[in-house]
């Protein structure tokens, strides 16, 4: 993903950090919140 090695970072620290964690993520309208998490979790399991 362009522009978002940390957040990307930030999530995959909290994915296998071994406990549970809860991410908020927040941001202006059509920023691109939710392709953010879609993506990053596609890359992850498929």
């Amino acid at each position: 993903m362009i522009g978002r090695k940390d957040e990307v970072s930030m999530l995959n620290d909290s994915l296998y950090s071994g406990r549970p964690e809860f991410v908020a993520i927040y941001g202006r309208r059509r920023v691109g919140k939710t392709y953010l998490v879609k993506d990053f979790l596609f890359h992850k399991y498929y």
